[in-house]
């Protein structure tokens, strides 16, 4: 990978996978060893888990706009999984999740690159998708145990191959440089007589490494949903909001930050994890957990096994 393109991912890519990708330019990380090691695969995995909550979010605003059942093949142990969520259930949420929507002749995507960085062509697998399996496969090989007794040579292997993977999936995603991730935090409206209503979105930009959002007002005719993290195109101005699975944080964690949906018993009580330096929180510390609560429940009631055979 060219350094100027990784320096274009570390400030420009959504947040999430810019802010672990950037840890692998620290002097920590930059030798074959464990810490390198760690960051590649997790920087895999955050890349699995935000591709995986833009799809399911897609496929959920495609439900709820049409009354279509998820196929079965998304609908199948959607529970179990869920609530358990690990990196391959992310991965199978992502694939699902667009190759229902690929089949869908009503069904229009935030996304369309999406689909080229899936399958090529549908049903197969893309290179792009095999390596981020491959990552998976990587990972799901090592243990505490067995990195503790590996030898240089080792690392060497590994993370040479894991950087290879890592590379062809973060050159095929080179089209989320056209999106923009935002947390929409108020919204004020302006009304004159004559005119059409204004509302002015107060947000923050979730976009490259640092926690530092920079802030932005923007000016529109219609309003986005607040209190939400945003996803939307540079240009066109179409949306997607991520929420329940993607949600900004500033009181419940250790410090504000932008949080991934990581399981929960219950929807009262679900876990969510920091991308950078958070920590983690239980929905109910939340301010927002009535919302949490109701959006994970919906989520639930609309994927599951048990789904109704229309959604109204």
């Amino acid at each position: 990978m060219k350094d100027r393109y990784a320096r274009e991912v570390i400030n420009g890519f959504p947040y999430p996978v810019a802010a672990m990708f950037v840890r692998l330019r620290t002097d920590e990380c930059l030798d074959p060893g464990p810490n390198r090691l760690r960051y590649l695969l997790s920087t895999g995995e955050a890349i699995t888990r935000f591709l995986g909550v833009v799809n399911l979010c897609q496929a959920r605003s495609f439900a709820e706009s049409t009354g279509h059942v998820p196929p079965h093949a998304l609908r199948a142990d959607f529970r179990p999984r869920f609530e358990r969520i690990a990196w391959g259930t992310w991965l199978h949420l992502a694939r699902e999740s667009l190759r229902w929507l690929l089949t869908e002749p009503q069904a229009t995507v935030l996304i369309p690159e999406m689909g080229r960085f899936f399958f090529d062509p549908p049903p197969a697998d893309s290179r792009a998708v095999k390596a981020l399996g491959e990552l998976l496969t990587l990972r799901n090989g090592l243990s505490h145990d067995k990195i503790k007794v590996m030898h240089a040579h080792e690392f060497q292997d590994l993370c040479g191959r894991a950087q290879e993977h890592l590379e062809t999936v973060l050159e095929a995603l080179e089209f989320l440089l056209d999106y923009e991730l935002t947390f929409i935090s108020e919204i004020d409206v302006e009304k004159r007589r004559r005119h059409e209503p204004v509302f002015r979105h107060r947000l923050m930009k979730l976009i490259g490494n640092s926690g530092d959002f920079e802030g932005d007002r923007n000016k529109q005719t219609f309003p986005l949903d607040s209190h939400a993290v945003i996803l939307s195109h540079r240009e066109s101005g179409r949306h997607l909001n991520l929420d329940p699975l993607l949600v900004y944080e500033a009181k419940a964690g250790k410090a504000p930050d932008i949080f991934f949906y990581n399981g929960m018993k219950n929807p009262d009580q679900a876990e969510y994890a920091a991308c950078k330096h958070g920590g983690n929180f239980r929905s109910g510390d939340s301010e927002r957990a009535a919302n949490l609560a109701e959006e994970l429940t919906i989520l639930l009631q609309m994927f599951g096994d048990t789904a109704p055979s229309a959604l109204v």
